[in-house]
């Protein structure tokens, strides 16, 4: 069982109101006090005398001198027995008094300094859980960011997302973030937040102090400092600005820029834009990577076209769509007409030439929603959903009319006359998939070339 404590060893609170008495200012001298007390005595005594005096005359001289001798006897005796102790008490409690004052004023001089720290130290952690809190928001719209950005398909999608989440990484400044063309001699505005109208839209990478070293450059404005020439194509007084290269795989692929034109840019925002600039750097080096190889595989890398498999799933895609909308829709199988001739006379170079021009007749020759690729060799096909019979022969009629007046040079030769025949086919009436639209596309193609080359055939 817990015993009570003493009471008497608690420590006395005093009030703030409270101020400790000066005893020896308040109380009077042992001598006054001992005047004092012979004073009354004697006052008593003649008091007494004169009420004597009416008695008897003589005895009250008897009485007084008695009374003087015995006063003069007595009043030593009173100093030295009982006020000499008192003023010597008097004295220690004068003392004692001092040496309270004189705690008390340290006590509350170290309150003072311990109430001083704390708030200081309230202060430094109110200072650190600000800076947590914004390093944990900050951590989270990048991760937020990396994730959206490792899940675009395209590089316009991820810079439509890096123009939402700029504002809020970087509230208080104005940014523009800048690519590599594939020349790599010129970078392009790509994405910018804030004030757009004052970032420059195109300049060479030497106009960028942070290009040329490697690292990040920051210029506090006001002409004082080594400034970016882009910086001063915009803007003759250029604000506080940090340039920071975004680094992937040892290669420069681009340029973050944030502009203050209030103060300088802090150094926490410019350690978190080194930050953000490696993550982005990283991820837009892998959208443009699997952006590369996507191409490679749905693309012919001669003619830069799509590939027959790219064609076949787009095709049923399209047919299926056609298919639930009772829509109409059309393949065209084209080939070029002797086309191992200009291998044989002129060699294979002189073949992909013809190849390439085609192709490009081709693709100018079509609309957004239509599908062109080659098949492969010299073969082409198109699906054009959406149209009628005759729209699709005139538009296979147009195709050999502009193929026939194409005049292709090779080395310094101008080419014989190129012409292709078409074979057309339609869906619903002749097919219903990709793979029969093509081959009744095909032997119709090849009933055009049985008639002569040149000219246009339409499945029964």
């Amino acid at each position: 069982m817990n015993q009570p404590a003493d009471s008497s060893r608690r420590p006395v609170l005093l009030p703030d109101s409270f101020v400790e008495p000066d005893l020896a200012s308040s109380t009077p001298s042992a001598w006054r006090i001992t005047l004092t007390i012979v004073a009354i005595g004697m006052a008593g005594l003649a008091t007494l005398f004169a009420l004597l005096a009416q008695v008897r005359y003589s005895l009250m001289m008897e009485a007084a001198v008695g009374l003087l001798y015995m006063l003069g006897l007595m009043t030593p005796t009173i100093y030295v027995i009982l006020l000499r102790p008192m003023r010597r008490e008097l004295r220690n409690q004068a003392a004692a008094s001092r040496a309270l004052q004189e705690i008390r004023a340290g006590l509350e001089r170290r309150v003072r300094e311990r109430t001083a720290e704390l708030e200081q130290a309230n202060l430094l952690a109110q200072q650190s859980l600000f800076a947590l809190e914004r390093t944990h928001r900050e951590i989270t719209l990048i991760s937020e960011l990396l994730e959206l950005l490792q899940a675009c398909g395209s590089e316009p999608e991820s810079r439509r997302i890096l123009e939402g989440f700029g504002p809020k990484l970087f509230p208080a400044e104005r940014g523009a973030v800048y690519v590599y063309r594939s020349s790599r001699n010129v970078l392009e505005l790509a994405v910018n937040w804030g004030d757009g109208e004052a970032q420059v839209k195109l300049f060479p990478p030497e106009d960028c102090w942070a290009l040329r070293r490697g690292r990040e450059h920051v210029s506090a404005g006001g002409g004082h400092d080594v400034c970016c020439q882009h910086l001063l194509r915009a803007d003759a007084n250029p604000a506080s600005a940090v340039c920071i290269p975004m680094m992937a795989r040892g290669e420069t692929t681009g340029l973050l820029m944030l502009e203050n034109s209030v103060k300088k840019i802090p150094e926490e925002t410019q350690k978190l834009a080194v930050l953000v600039a490696e993550r982005i750097a990283l991820a837009l080096a892998n959208l443009q990577l699997h952006e590369k190889l996507r191409n490679q595989a749905i693309r012919d890398p001669l003619t830069a076209m799509y590939n027959r498999r790219c064609f076949e799933e787009t095709a049923e895609r399209e047919l299926l769509r056609a298919g639930e909308n009772g829509s109409s829709a059309g393949v065209i199988m084209v080939d070029v007409d002797h086309f191992k001739r200009f291998n044989d006379s002129h060699g294979h170079e002189a073949g992909d030439a013809v190849l390439q021009r085609v192709g490009l007749v081709l693709q100018s020759h079509t609309r957004v929603e239509d599908i062109v690729c080659r098949y492969g060799g010299e073969e082409f096909v198109m699906l054009l959903p959406g149209l009628h019979r005759d729209a699709i022969v005139r538009r296979a009629e147009e195709l050999r009319e502009a193929i026939r007046e194409l005049s292709v040079r090779f080395r310094g030769e101008t080419l014989a006359k190129i012409t292709i025949s078409c074979g057309v086919s339609m869906f619903p009436h002749q097919a219903r998939t990709c793979a029969e639209l093509i081959d009744v596309a095909d032997h119709a193609l090849y009933q055009a070339k049985q008639a002569g080359r040149d000219r246009v055939e339409v499945a029964a």
